[in-house]
């Protein structure tokens, strides 16, 4: 039978045990992990969690998709439209973990989308995002002058707005 592509829609804090039911039947799949570094009590604590919280990628036939979605585990599949582009993307993802550079998950933000700055030297900041020659901006409007200012910002430093 033929294989496909599915995002599986796992319960929440189950990714792991979804990866290792795949596992033990053999089954093709990717967990993308990350490390976090934290202290309790005086003690560093490193924990791998997952890149994106509630999924895991995994190729199966009919037969395998209904045996993964009785584990209990699987609220949901999601069917891959372009399979070659999302195996694309999960690859850049997985040299850029083997490189040794921290890889975290940020909001993919579009142009124009109001925004807050959650850290750093603008804590507090409300603006919108702009691209400008490759750079996140952030636009600071002054409306009574009709005019504005931009600052060049982290994308992992600001958090979407209620518009």
């Amino acid at each position: 039978m033929r294989r496909l592509w599915y995002v599986l829609h796992v319960k929440p804090r189950t990714e792991k045990k979804t990866a290792e039911y795949l596992r033990q039947y053999r089954l093709w799949h990717h967990l993308p992990l990350y490390r976090k570094v934290t202290r309790v009590q005086r003690r560093k604590v490193v924990r791998e969690l997952p890149l994106f919280p509630g999924y895991v990628f995994a190729r199966l036939n009919p037969q395998e998709r209904v045996l993964m979605l009785r584990t209990n585990l699987v609220v949901r599949t999601i069917d891959v439209p372009r399979p070659r582009e999302m195996i694309h993307q999960l690859r850049q993802i997985a040299h850029a973990g083997r490189a040794g550079k921290e890889v975290r998950k940020v909001e993919k933000f579009t142009v124009g989308e109001p925004v807050r700055v959650t850290q750093g030297p603008f804590y507090g900041i409300e603006g919108y995002i702009k691209k400008d020659e490759g750079k996140t901006m952030i636009v600071l409007n002054v409306e009574i002058l009709g005019q504005a200012v931009a600052l060049s910002i982290l994308p992992s430093w600001c958090e979407k707005m209620e518009k």
